[in-house]
């Protein structure tokens, strides 16, 4: 199977790419919604960590909104302590998002360090006007994180190597594998 040299430098170049794509430092969770006829297009939750940077609401319009302008709808980041519900908390941040036919409009909350001390942090989002619910595509909500360590993935536990290090290491087995004998 590897007994052709190109064949191994090709495979040897493949799993150094997937080295370095490994040490990408951030990492993302979300969630996609499709839509239906509802007004409540997100109405989720997260737990806050210390790696969590912020959250971000993304929302697309239909392609085709019937002549209607753009629709407005309300985001909203509220924390909730131990024993609180949702509409009972205190809101982070809550602002109107214009979305247009055809585009995506975004809502970003980047969290404070004291939004950690929340159990959880519901992010929401509502369509202002009743029935333009089915006037939005899709959307898409979730949260950004740091990894943090010399480059996450397969790495965390490299011993300290940092990325210039495994470049340098990249770099290096390159020119061995595709020097002449």
């Amino acid at each position: 199977m590897f007994g052709d040299r190109n064949t191994s430098e090709i495979w040897s170049l493949a799993l150094a790419l997937m080295i370095a794509v490994s040490a990408v430092g951030v990492a993302f969770t979300s969630g996609v919604a499709a839509q239906s006829d509802s007004d409540v297009l997100v109405d989720e939750s997260f737990a806050p960590t210390n790696s969590t940077q912020s959250a971000y609401v993304d929302i697309t319009g239909a392609t085709d909104m019937n002549g209607s302008g753009p629709m407005a709808v309300d985001v909203t980041y509220e924390g909730l302590a131990p024993g609180e519900s949702a509409g009972n908390g205190t809101v982070l941040m809550s602002e109107t998002v214009n979305v247009a036919a055809g585009n995506v409009s975004a809502s970003e909350y980047s969290l404070a360090e004291s939004d950690t001390d929340y159990d959880e942090i519901v992010v929401s989002a509502t369509v202002q006007n009743s029935g333009d619910g089915s006037l939005i595509a899709s959307t898409d909500w979730g949260t950004l994180e740091q990894v943090s360590g010399g480059g996450g993935g397969a790495l965390g536990g490299a011993g300290g190597l940092s990325l210039p290090v495994i470049a340098v290491l990249v770099v290096g087995g390159g020119y061995y594998l595709t020097r002449e004998d």
